[in-house]
């Protein structure tokens, strides 16, 4: 996958979690956290990673994930990692 902006994986991130929760009307803030989406729990956290990994291309710990206070800080590492996984392709490595 090529680089992505911030907003883009932003973008899908958001996706995913109208998927995963199924409401086409969610909409993420970088303060969105848990405790304001109805429903998300270990299980929908579990989905959402799976989902990050398949969409973007990439190998996340649930861990990290799980150490993260709010979908700012989400974007961000995921923003990371996908263009940190880019620039590896790129060399061919």
């Amino acid at each position: 996958m090529s680089e992505l902006t911030r907003g883009e994986v932003q973008g899908i991130l958001q996706d995913i979690f109208r998927t995963v929760f199924g409401n086409d009307s969610l909409v993420l803030t970088d303060t969105t956290t848990a405790a304001d989406i109805p429903g998300w729990d270990s299980l929908q956290q579990i989905k959402i990673i799976l989902a990050c990994e398949k969409r973007l291309n990439v190998r996340l710990r649930a861990r990290d994930i799980n150490g993260l206070g709010n979908v700012g800080e989400m974007t961000s590492h995921l923003f990371a990692a996908v263009n940190k996984s880019s620039r590896k392709s790129d060399r061919g490595t």
